[in-house]
């Protein structure tokens, strides 16, 4: 991927631009006024366009570009402030000062929910395979305005890493993280954007396997969470406890460990 700006810029997203292609290891191409679809003739390669409203990724393969907000998260998040419960957080059983593994981040939905419940004392550690999608959500997730100071907080706390979640784990001690969680389907953008789908379907296309909860198993200390469609054979198939939801397309599972317990 490249990353270049906008067709206006200054000098304080210019550096942006380049910082972030430092951070990246992406080469920075100045826009020398080329539309987007002359960029992509040009380099053949993924675009990434710095402005001052913030990150849009531009697929080399697809039409529609991708953006970072966390529609669906926000009103969440609010709704927990005020009291209510989350089903996902209700499920996992996660609580101030847990330490969260999110094994499918996307665009960081759950895992904005999550450090919201674990705290300023816990930590959420976000995977996401893609690096398009790293990049778009490790950055949103630093700089995305939300309304509410504790939001804005339970954002900038997370963790976000570029990695392959087998992999990952496979490379973790045992008993690293309360609480461990996939989202196969990748349900969050199942109604938002076919770009995302994509590419996220490109990426996680093999989904879920018995070694990789093996692993998830050997690494949580309390549980392993797992979110699918209600129809989904990988309930049982994984061994998890599926939690049905009477309005839901999609239910949330669960697998307890023996060492350790969700109160």
């Amino acid at each position: 991927m490249i990353v270049t700006t906008g067709g206006r810029t200054d000098q304080q997203t210019i550096d942006h631009a380049r910082t972030l292609s430092e951070a990246y290891d992406s080469p920075y191409i100045e826009r020398a006024k080329r539309s987007i679809i002359k960029l992509k003739e040009c380099y053949k390669e993924d675009i990434i366009v710095v402005s001052r409203n913030g990150i849009t990724i531009h697929p080399l393969s697809q039409e529609e570009p991708l953006t970072f907000h966390p529609n669906m998260a926000m009103v969440r998040a609010k709704r927990m402030l005020s009291g209510e419960t989350d089903p996902f957080i209700q499920t996992a059983g996660i609580a101030p000062g847990m330490h969260v593994l999110d094994c499918t981040m996307g665009l960081a939905s759950d895992s904005i929910i999550a450090s919201l419940a674990t705290g300023p004392e816990g930590q959420v550690t976000a995977l996401e395979a893609d690096p398009l999608l790293h990049l778009l959500a490790a950055e949103g997730l630093q700089s995305f305005p939300a309304s509410n100071q504790e939001i804005n907080e339970a954002m900038r706390r997370i963790v976000s890493m570029n990695a392959e979640h087998h992999a990952f784990l496979a490379s973790e001690p045992d008993d690293s993280y309360d609480i461990i969680y996939f989202d196969p389907m990748f349900s969050e953008v199942i109604d938002n954007s076919n770009a995302i789908r994509t590419i996220h379907h490109q990426t996680e296309q093999s989904g879920l396997n018995v070694e990789t909860i093996i692993e998830a198993r050997r690494v949580a200390r309390r549980r392993v969470v797992m979110k699918d469609h209600w129809k989904s054979p990988k309930f049982s198939e994984l061994g998890f406890t599926q939690v049905k939801r009477k309005t839901s397309l999609f239910h949330y599972g669960y697998i307890d460990m023996q060492h350790g317990t969700v109160q």
